[in-house]
């Protein structure tokens, strides 16, 4: 019966297609090849299957898709920018006689990956707030590196497998 068992699976696995994942809301800043990104487009997609990282922007140029192969990323780098909605709190504020204002008051973040490759060149991708630990477990299964993430940020990658580095001297302090 174990042998049957065994076989079956195995049998199973060799059949079974290669894995997929794909987020489709992200903005891509910076890739090889790309000169030309559209600021406010969020319709872009970043695919991982089991050999090939894909990123493709249909409104870059003058490429709109870029493919990476496990093989060839050196790192993995996580950061994010905290901001306040200062302008649409105090208007909504305003208008809802106080209860609007905490907009304002509550912080807004945005989440950065960058993935290095051995040729020297980086994808830069703005992540949704609703997508960044979906990007962040699909690129460490997918290079099988830690993410690189500074002590400010690291509370945010809480479960995965990140390498706190320190901030330059440069932005201590401010």
């Amino acid at each position: 019966m174990k042998g049957t068992a065994s076989i079956l699976i195995a049998v199973m696995l060799i059949g079974a297609p290669a894995y997929s994942q794909t987020v489709s809301k992200l903005r891509v800043l910076t890739a090889p090849g790309v000169t030309d990104t559209a600021q406010k487009d969020w319709s872009n997609t970043l695919t991982v299957s089991d050999k090939t990282l894909k990123l493709t922007c249909p409104k870059c140029s003058p490429i709109q898709s870029v493919s990476v192969a496990a093989g060839d990323i050196t790192s993995l780098r996580y950061g994010q920018n905290a901001y306040h909605h200062w302008v649409a709190g105090i208007v909504s504020g305003v208008l809802s006689l106080g209860v609007g204002l905490i907009v304002g008051l509550m912080p807004h973040h945005e989440h950065y990956f960058s993935i290095d490759t051995k040729d020297g060149k980086s994808l830069g991708i703005q992540a949704d707030k609703s997508d960044f630990k979906q990007i962040a477990g699909m690129l460490q299964n997918f290079a099988a590196l830690p993410i690189q993430v500074s002590e400010k940020d690291a509370h945010y990658l809480n479960g995965f497998n990140t390498q706190v580095t320190s901030e330059p001297e440069d932005k201590k302090g401010h």
